[in-house]
């Protein structure tokens, strides 16, 4: 297997992250980072790899780059990329809104390079056997939390495209993909005057399942939690602390020999999570796509439609 020669644009928190294992993955071959800030430089010493200033010259030695830059910068980012011919994943979001979004996907889908999203939490492994045993469950409805810190250094998204979007894209695009049959969202500004920090929305589905999305940056807590009801079960999933539980109804009864004073009702079951790196997970798949020219686990179809749908929420939210 060829190792793919990337670039990582931008050094900040998930920049580092991807510095970090590219530097060691054998589908990798780290040719260097690009970063505006000059301190930046410092971790190219730490991982063995060379710092650039000028964007261009890290392009012009890459076959591919990971953009993890700030939100408002990946469309003029992506465009750059897409021009010079180089296979990209984008940090979620993939734009600002749909309509750029939709710019970037359509510049990709014309120039036949591959475009991978960063939505992480599609290869949690609690997401991937939660997708298997759907396949097997008539869903009722699905409720989702997303809570953080605030991040002061965000200052260019809202909580919907900080920490929504990603239970959004669960959803649609993993859990459920039905249609939208009706949508309704409300939102809270608690830092500033204009971009919403606590958001609830309730969406229902042309198939029945009603989903229920909580985000919130106002909190000290991070949390982030799914419950799946279903006819037969009650699945919670923790999807920081990597753990699933089903409860499920049962006629189990203890053959004792003698009356017993009590029943069981019900029985829970604990999922086995495999122990796995959901980014690690996210760049294999990135990685293996740009070799085989398959469709990346998370695409920008995929990415253009939760950034659809969260733009009628904030539609909803801001007028």
């Amino acid at each position: 297997m060829n190792a793919v020669k990337v670039g990582v644009l931008g050094a900040g928190n998930m920049g580092k992250n991807h510095v970090r294992l590219t530097s060691e993955m054998r589908e990798f071959e780290l040719i260097g980072i690009y970063d505006t800030n000059p301190a930046a430089e410092s971790i190219t010493k730490v991982y063995n790899t060379q710092f650039y200033t000028n964007l261009n010259e890290l392009l012009s030695n890459v076959e591919a780059v990971i953009i993890a830059t700030p939100s408002s910068t990946h469309i003029e980012m992506a465009k750059t990329a897409v021009d010079n011919g180089l296979h990209t994943l984008v940090e979620k979001p993939l734009g600002l809104d749909s309509n750029e979004a939709n710019i970037i996907n359509e510049a990709f889908n014309k120039s036949g390079k591959v475009l991978c999203v960063g939505h992480v939490e599609r290869f949690n492994p609690v997401v991937l056997e939660a997708e298997k045993l759907l396949e097997h469950e008539d869903v009722i409805a699905i409720n989702t939390r997303r809570f953080s810190p605030k991040d002061m250094r965000i200052n260019d998204a809202d909580v919907l495209q900080d920490l929504l979007i990603h239970d959004l894209d669960i959803i649609v695009n993993s859990l459920n993909k039905s249609k939208i049959k009706k949508l309704n969202a409300n939102g809270r500004v608690a830092y500033n005057d204009y971009l919403v920090d606590y958001v609830h929305s309730i969406i229902e589905f042309e198939n029945g399942v009603l989903a229920t999305l909580e985000a919130s940056r106002t909190t000290e807590d991070k949390v982030r939690d799914i419950d799946i009801h279903t006819t037969n079960s009650f699945i919670r999933m923790d999807l920081l602390g990597k753990t699933m539980t089903i409860t499920r109804k049962t006629n189990y009864k203890l053959d004792t020999g003698y009356s017993p004073t009590y029943r069981q009702e019900n029985i829970t079951e604990k999922v086995i999570i495999p122990l796995i790196e959901p980014l690690k997970e996210e760049l294999k798949n990135f990685a293996a796509c740009i070799l085989s020219g398959d469709t990346p686990r998370v695409n920008g179809d995929n990415a253009y439609y939760a950034l659809k749908i969260l733009d009628e929420m904030k539609e909803l939210i801001y007028r």
